[in-house]
């Protein structure tokens, strides 16, 4: 039997990457995907780019 992707569920990623699921009030998705648009960047590498800016702010906080 063939392995059929579920609706509504990512692909598979060949590089090791996991899905990461958070809830975030409506106005903030549409202004954020809005602004994404405008720039011409795709939410995921914003993201992505937030959370390794945030871990390095807090090694450093934690280093002090």
């Amino acid at each position: 039997m063939e392995d059929k992707k579920k609706p509504g569920r990512p692909s598979t990623n060949k590089d090791d990457s996991i899905f990461v699921r958070a809830r975030v009030p409506r106005e903030i998705h549409k202004a954020f995907k809005l602004a994404c648009t405008e720039d011409d960047l795709v939410m995921e590498d914003v993201i992505k780019d937030l959370i390794k800016e945030w871990l390095t702010k807090r090694g450093k906080k934690n280093s002090a």
